[in-house]
C-alpha cells in the first residue's frame, strides 16, 4: 500500500466533502464519506453530491431522517445511480414498504431500506422476511434487540430464508463469543449477526477466527473497541490471513498519525479495514464488493446509533 498516496487522497477528499456538506455536519460523517472514496479509488463528485442532497429535500419534509446527519451518508451511496430523482424515489418507496411490515420509521429504517432487494416484485417479501428475522432475534435477546438492529435484519434476510435457524445461530455465536471474553451488548449482538452473513448454518470455525483476528490486531497495538466488533466479523468471513492483518495494522498506525484523525481515533480502524477489504476485493471480487458495501452501510448504522444516543442524552438532560 502507498501510505503517502492514501494520506494525500484522504486529505484532499475530506476537504472536498467538507465544502459540499457545509460546516454544520458532524466531522465523523465527513470522514466516513471521504473514506468510502479513498478506499474505492474513486473521485468524489461534489456537483452530483449536491444534486442528490437537493433531490432529497425536494422529495421529503423537514422531519425526514434524510434531513438529518445520516442523510448525508445515504446521499453518498445514492450518487452511484445515474437518475438522481429516481434513486431517491426508490429509497422512499423501500422505506414505505418497511413501514407496511411494521418497522419503526427512523434512521435505521432508512439505512436498512438500502439493503432491500432491487427486484420490485420481491421487495415486500424481503421486507416481511426481515421483519420475521427481527422478531426471531428478539425472542433470544428481548432487551438488546431494538430499532438499531433493523439494518442488520434487512441485510441478512431473504424471502427463502429460515429465519428461526438464522436467529438461533446468531444466539449460539453470541454465547460462544462471550466465552472468548467479548463484552456483552449491542455490538456483540451485531457481530453475532454478521457471522451469519454467508449462511444461517452454524460454522464452528468462525468464532475462534474472530478471536484470533482480535488478538492479532491487539498484538499490533491496534485499539479494538466494542464498536469495532462487527468489523471483526467481516474479516472472519473473508478469512483474512496474517499478512493481510499485518497490512491492516500498518495502515491503522499510519492513519492514526494523521492530523485530520487526531480527535477521531475510533474511526481509524473502520477506515483501515475498509481500505484493506477493497484491496482484497480485487482478488475475491463478487463476495468482497458485497461485503465492502455492507461495511459502508455498517459505518452509517454505527454513526446513527451514536447520534441517537447523543440525542437521547440531550433530551434527558433537558428534561432534568
Amino acid at each position: 500500500m502507498d501510505f503517502v498516496m492514501i494520506e494525500n487522497r484522504f486529505t484532499n477528499t475530506v476537504e472536498d466533502v467538507s465544502k459540499a456538506v457545509g460546516r454544520m455536519v458532524d466531522r465523523k460523517i465527513v470522514l466516513a464519506i471521504a473514506s468510502k472514496y479513498v478506499a474505492s479509488g474513486e473521485l468524489f463528485d461534489s456537483v452530483k453530491y449536491k444534486e442528490v442532497l437537493q433531490e432529497m429535500k425536494t422529495q421529503t419534509s423537514w422531519t425526514s431522517p434524510l434531513r438529518t446527519a445520516v442523510g448525508y451518508s445515504i446521499a453518498a451511496n445514492l450518487m452511484e445511480q445515474e437518475d438522481t430523482e429516481q434513486a431517491v424515489k426508490n429509497l422512499l418507496n423501500n422505506v414505505n414498504i418497511m413501514k407496511e411490515v411494521k418497522f419503526r420509521s427512523g434512521n435505521f429504517s432508512f439505512i436498512g431500506a438500502q439493503f432491500l432487494t432491487e427486484e420490485a416484485s420481491e421487495k415486500r417479501a424481503h421486507a416481511q422476511a426481515a421483519r420475521a428475522l427481527f422478531d426471531a432475534i428478539r425472542t433470544h435477546h428481548k432487551f438488546l434487540t431494538s430499532y438499531d438492529d433493523i439494518s442488520y435484519a434487512v441485510l441478512l434476510s431473504s424471502p427463502s430464508d429460515d429465519v428461526e435457524l438464522r436467529a438461533e445461530t446468531m444466539n449460539r455465536y453470541y454465547k460462544e463469543l462471550r466465552t472468548y471474553n467479548f463484552n456483552a451488548g449491542n455490538e456483540l449482538q451485531w457481530l453475532s449477526q454478521v457471522l451469519t452473513f454467508l449462511s444461517p448454518q452454524y460454522d464452528n470455525k468462525l468464532v475462534p477466527n474472530v478471536a484470533t483476528i482480535r488478538d492479532t490486531l491487539k498484538n499490533q497495538d491496534v485499539k479494538v473497541k466494542t464498536m469495532h466488533y462487527p468489523l471483526l466479523g467481516f474479516l472472519a468471513i473473508l478469512e483474512v490471513n496474517q499478512v493481510q492483518l499485518q497490512q491492516i495494522g500498518d495502515l491503522y498506525h499510519e492513519l492514526k498519525g494523521m492530523k485530520l484523525l487526531k480527535w477521531h481515533r475510533d474511526f481509524v480502524l473502520f477506515m483501515a479495514i475498509q481500505i484493506a477489504i477493497y484491496n482484497i476485493a480485487q482478488v475475491q471480487q463478487s463476495l468482497s464488493m458485497t461485503i465492502t458495501s455492507s461495511i459502508e452501510l455498517l459505518i452509517q448504522a454505527q454513526q446513527a446509533a451514536m447520534f441517537a444516543a447523543v440525542s437521547a442524552a440531550a433530551v434527558a438532560s433537558s428534561s432534568s
